[in-house]
């Protein structure tokens, strides 16, 4: 892959260059997901390579441009701003998707079969919610902690190198809540949707919304780490509940 990258990194327009950054990760990812079909062993190793795979692949970019993760908002010079704006976006959004996913996954069972197909993974009704460690805590931790790497790497590449290279194309030019944004997240955030159908599903795409969130919390510090801990906080809320409703 690294050869690849050097490739794509030179010469390339920064939108040219992100979106060919983008398709070798993807590719690569396919590529595993395509042994792991055959290997079930290698299956089990790629959550572990896009988490490298994300982290990794802009750096040469990065440096091909005279720039670094730091450039890309891997700092950490603002941490309170980052914490407090990321605790903040998820006490105002999470109840009122905590009480969504409830009435969603109440009224699941009356769709047809084929629609509910799309619309979610769920099968079978759900219960009342049940919130437990469950017979398996330390699988529930691992989870968790798979949750912490791929929030993290996934921030640094689409909200950090992703959005970068985008905005060096198309500087936002609109204010949302006080936070600049504009073309290049919201492309970021359709790529970050589309990367999720590695594993086909129509719903994986409504990422896209939440991916949204995260780059206005980029934009409001400058750096990916209220986004990824948003990110992470997202991530863990939708697995709690999802245990809570199912399990």
């Amino acid at each position: 892959m690294r050869s690849e990258l050097e490739r794509v990194a030179v010469n390339h327009s920064p939108v040219r260059e992100a979106v060919s950054v983008w398709g070798v990760v993807m590719g690569v990812l396919v590529a595993v997901r395509v042994a792991g079909v055959a290997i079930p062993v290698v299956h089990q190793l790629v959550g572990a390579v896009a988490v490298a795979a994300f982290l990794y692949a802009p750096v040469k970019p990065l440096e091909r441009r005279g720039q670094d993760a730091h450039d890309a908002g891997w700092r950490f010079d603002r941490l309170r701003a980052d914490v407090g704006w990321a605790l903040l976006a998820c006490a105002i959004i999470l109840p009122p998707f905590t009480l969504a996913f409830w009435w969603f996954v109440r009224e699941l069972p009356r769709l047809p079969p084929h629609v509910a197909a799309v619309v979610a993974p769920y099968v079978g009704a759900a219960h009342s919610l049940r919130f437990r460690l469950g017979p398996e805590p330390l699988e529930l931790a691992g989870r968790i902690a798979g949750n912490a790497a791929v929030a993290f790497a996934e921030e640094f590449f689409y909200r950090g190198y992703m959005t970068l290279r985008l905005e060096e194309r198309w500087p936002p030019r609109m204010r949302a809540f006080g936070a600049p944004l504009g073309r290049a997240a919201v492309l970021a955030a359709a790529l970050f949707a589309v990367g999720h159908l590695l594993e086909p599903a129509p719903w994986r795409l409504a990422v896209f919304f939440p991916a949204l969130v995260f780059a206005w919390l980029r934009s409001r510090t400058g750096t990916i780490v209220g986004a990824a801990l948003c990110h992470f906080i997202f991530n863990v809320w939708l697995l709690l509940l999802e245990r809570a409703a199912f399990a």
